[in-house]
């Protein structure tokens, strides 16, 4: 996990307190996520999307997220759409560093989530967290091959 950069956050002055739990320290003005912490998440996490994942065995890709696409279901696509079991979210901020609407969405529809949280995000509407940097092409590419999988 260190080599594949997991423990990198952002600058200190974007820490969200949200997120102080997860972090060991702070290293050149860069919080430092505390990898014994993201491991015991993963697990925790992992364990439930694997079961959910198996148990529904769909796939879905949204390239561009349409608000109201949770909450207003029914009305853009008609009475025999079905809302998905569970939500994985390898980035959690917009461009404007606020929390995705599709999380804010899925948390209106009880969808149960899973974010990769950084150091500036705000975890407060996801059910299950995996603190970790989302920004370095190394902790993605970790993430989807050993943990996601």
């Amino acid at each position: 996990m260190f080599n594949a950069r997991l423990h990198l956050g952002h600058k200190i002055g974007t820490l969200n307190d949200n997120m102080k739990w997860a972090l060991y320290g702070e290293r050149l003005g860069v919080c430092v996520f505390d990898l014994d912490v993201t491991r015991i998440h993963n697990r925790e996490t992992m364990f439930d999307v694997e079961k959910t994942a198996q148990e529904c065995g769909e796939y879905s890709h949204v390239r561009r997220w349409q608000e109201g696409t949770f909450t207003n279901a029914r009305q853009l696509f008609g009475t025999s759409i079905r809302l998905p079991d569970a939500i994985i979210f390898m980035n959690t901020l917009t461009s404007l560093a606020v929390n995705h609407p599709a999380i804010i969405e899925a948390a209106k529809m009880t969808i149960p989530t899973v974010g990769v949280v950084d150091s500036n995000s705000d975890p407060a509407y996801l059910t299950y967290l995996v603190p970790a940097n989302d920004d370095s092409p190394q902790s993605v590419e970790y993430l989807l091959r050993y943990v996601f999988v």
